[in-house]
């Protein structure tokens, strides 16, 4: 399956799910990209912590849909960990998941997990274990004026940076390039934050 027709299959099961009364039915909302270069880059045994917004990736792990629409989409043998609406809590267990496995977990996280004090502790936890968690926070650009642009000092890559946790930053339109950063992850072991950052909305 080509990358294209896997953005397709992602987008197909998320109008499904939108049509369903799934709880928390929240649209993927252009992450396709970044869901199906993440996704694709994992091995089975990987643990993949996607957010309710990128749960609709869950059908390219062969989980299928209408399992999805309860609202759960894991976990073995499949290895994906349910949603949940907490990033910052999503960001601790998926390093506590990394260490019990000794495999990586990639975890789906948004800009606004920045400006959470769990997000910081997990980079810190990740750092001092060495646990090989992928942190993939899409960003989406913010002008001066939102609330969010004025409770960050800093970006996600910066702020793991500066513990130490190599980053990453790539086009999070581009499922090639987010899917070769996550096999680069992988590969280097380890913690890292990748940082994708994502076009204006219209």
């Amino acid at each position: 399956m080509t990358l294209t027709d896997a953005v397709q299959r992602v987008l197909d099961a998320d109008a499904a799910l939108q049509a369903t009364s799934a709880p928390f039915p929240l649209p993927i909302g252009g992450l396709e990209a970044v869901v199906v270069g993440a996704v694709t880059a994992l091995e089975r045994g990987d643990w993949w912590v996607p957010g309710l917004r990128e749960r609709a990736g869950a059908i390219l792990r062969d989980v299928g849909l209408e399992r999805l629409s309860d609202g759960f989409a894991g976990a073995l043998p499949y290895k994906v960990a349910p949603p949940t609406p907490s990033p910052a809590l999503r960001a601790l267990h998926a390093v506590g998941l990394a260490l019990g496995a000794e495999r990586p977990a990639l975890v789906h996280l948004g800009v606004g997990s920045a400006a959470d004090g769990a997000f910081t502790e997990a980079l810190n936890l990740a750092a001092l274990t060495g646990a090989q968690v992928i942190f993939l926070v899409a960003v989406h650009p913010l002008n001066g004026d939102a609330p969010l642009a004025k409770q960050l000092a800093s970006s996600p890559a910066a702020l793991a940076a500066a513990y130490g946790i190599a980053t990453t930053t790539v086009s999070g339109a581009d499922a090639q390039a987010v899917h070769d950063a996550v096999l680069a992850a992988r590969t280097a072991g380890g913690p890292h934050l990748i940082q994708a950052d994502l076009p204006r909305q219209a």
